[in-house]
């Protein structure tokens, strides 16, 4: 259901009007701009033909994730899902991780786990948590995780194949979170939390792909030469 305080009219005099991002995301284009008191990020729907209609399917299927996810601390409000191609979402004042400087860490962290268990809880695997800009950092220093456009929802009943995929996205959650906090050093994961790190075959595999790539890349140093 959309915000009634938000109109149709409102959401495309802000794709009109507002701010768009330099890059795109997955489905389109992203706006930013204000309707009424609230600060808005709007993902558009692009393309022609079946890509289009690709874009807006997968839109609308975000905007059931969130709200899935409606009243979870640490997700944005999502204000609905408009004429079928515009999400209409709170635009969160933060940097992504890759940008932020983080002023605690322990808590940081602590509560990022807390907010991926949370969505676990309701059924939705992220799956895409290893990119840092799908991890937001507030103004207050707080996490908060963006962009469910390829998050897997456990379907109830017989789904084997739904079923592998939300296993496979719920420990990748894990893991992302484990490499962002110990910032890739395992070595020093402490027990407590070495609970959560399983590193799926494809991760392995990935891992054992760029080292050889590194070394491969990386220049031999000349062999010295007596004078």
């Amino acid at each position: 259901m959309n915000d009634v305080s938000i109109t149709e009219s409102d959401v495309l005099a802000c794709v009109r009007d507002g701010e768009r991002f330099e890059h795109r995301g997955y489905q389109g284009n992203i706006h930013i701009g204000r309707v009424g008191d609230k600060n808005v990020l709007i993902k558009s729907a692009a393309g022609r033909g079946l890509t289009a209609w690709l874009n807006r399917w997968m839109l609308g299927r975000e905007y059931r994730i969130y709200r899935r996810l409606t009243g979870v601390d640490g997700i944005p409000h999502c204000y609905g899902f408009f004429m079928g191609r515009y999400l209409v979402l709170e635009n969160v004042d933060s940097q992504t991780l890759r940008h932020a400087t983080i002023r605690d860490r322990s808590a940081f962290f602590a509560e990022m786990l807390t907010i991926i268990k949370s969505i676990h809880e309701r059924g939705v695997a992220h799956g895409d948590l290893k990119r840092k800009e799908n991890i937001l950092v507030t103004h207050d220093s707080r996490p908060c995780l963006i962009d469910f456009g390829v998050s897997v929802f456990r379907k109830p009943g017989f789904h084997p194949l739904n079923h592998f995929r939300h296993s496979f996205s719920h420990q990748h959650d894990f893991n992302a979170w484990v490499k962002h906090k110990y910032d890739r050093k395992f070595q020093d994961i402490p027990p407590e939390d070495a609970q959560y790190h399983r590193p799926l075959r494809i991760e392995r595999m990935a891992r054992t792909i760029k080292k050889t790539w590194i070394k491969i890349k990386k220049p031999s140093k000349p062999a010295r030469t007596s004078d």
